[in-house]
């Protein structure tokens, strides 16, 4: 039986032999998990005909960068990722996790928002930009549509319990 043992780092001439290829420098595809926010993001780079590198990050197809070297194009366009909103916060949002009252999202091709509708409480709707902005606002209105019942004394259609947890979620108490 052989066993082939090799020092770490791995050298170049033996670039094949190692466990794990995406971390040699000068592999296109890197997957990054940024330290401070915990997010997760992929940048491919790529050599140019006149020896500069473009670096791109998967999840924003958008951002393309073009520097000397391979290391400083991968590291601006991270950089420039990590500067932009995070696209998938909505899903941390409280609302969206809550299992209280179900928020239905969709996106409104005319006005270019993201409508929401709570439907437990008459199905009422809201809008926003993006998706954490209408849970914000869906928030919002729950709060001024729980404190106006309250005060006119009607009924809200939610157990109690549901209720004091629904709350909880929106912030009030």
């Amino acid at each position: 039986m052989l066993r082939l043992r090799l020092k770490n780092p791995v050298p170049a001439q033996l670039s094949h032999h190692r466990p794990v290829p995406h971390l040699a420098p000068d592999h296109p595809w890197k997957p990054r998990i940024d330290p401070a926010t915990n997010r997760r993001f992929h940048v491919v780079s790529l050599p140019q005909e006149d020896g500069s590198f473009v670096a791109s990050v998967v999840e924003a197809p958008g951002i393309l960068v073009y520097d000397e070297s391979r290391r400083s194009a991968e590291a601006k366009a991270a950089r420039k990722y990590l500067r932009g909103p995070v696209p998938h916060a909505y899903r941390n949002h409280q609302l969206a996790q809550t299992r209280t009252v179900t928020v239905d999202m969709e996106f409104d091709e005319e006005t270019h928002s993201f409508v929401t509708y709570v439907q437990e409480l008459h199905r009422m709707s809201t809008f926003g930009e993006s998706e954490l902005k209408a849970l914000d606002n869906t928030a919002e209105m729950i709060r001024g549509y729980t404190k106006s019942m309250e005060a006119n004394h009607k009924r809200i259609p939610l157990t109690k319990a549901r209720l004091s947890t629904l709350k909880r979620v929106v912030g009030m108490r």
